[in-house]
């Protein structure tokens, strides 16, 4: 996985934010404009690094709840899409040279559907 200092490529500068990362003394001074680059580049990775880990973690969240309900009825029922929509969006395909993963919204309404199938289910389950 890349590091969140990787696209910093000013030496002094990476070797600044990697003293603040790693939370060890800092050796290097550098200019406010080389500081304000960093924290720029640095805030560009994480970002990165964040929908990365969003990506992951769909697929893995989602575990074998693909094969033991209907994604063809949650992605109809709560995205108004289709199942190829939703799997694209689960195991982050690259759909139009892009990676297909949820939005922030995305990813509550998922939240929201599968709570309300657990409550449904949990229903019938109460029934026999």
């Amino acid at each position: 996985m890349k590091r969140i200092t990787d696209n910093i490529k000013d030496p002094k500068t990476k070797k600044f934010f990697e003293n603040v990362v790693n939370e060890t003394p800092q050796t290097e001074q550098i200019s406010a404009e080389q500081f304000l680059e960093g924290v720029s580049k640095i805030t560009d990775n994480m970002e990165k690094v964040a929908d990365m880990a969003r990506e992951d973690t769909a697929r893995r969240l989602m575990g074998d709840i693909p094969e033991a309900i209907s994604l063809s009825y949650i992605a109809k029922t709560y995205f108004g899409k289709s199942r190829a929509w939703l799997m694209q969006k689960v195991n982050g395909n690259t759909v139009n040279g892009k990676k297909a993963a949820f939005t922030p919204s995305e990813s509550k309404q998922m939240r929201e559907a599968l709570q309300d199938l657990s409550k449904k289910l949990s229903r019938a389950a109460s029934a026999f």
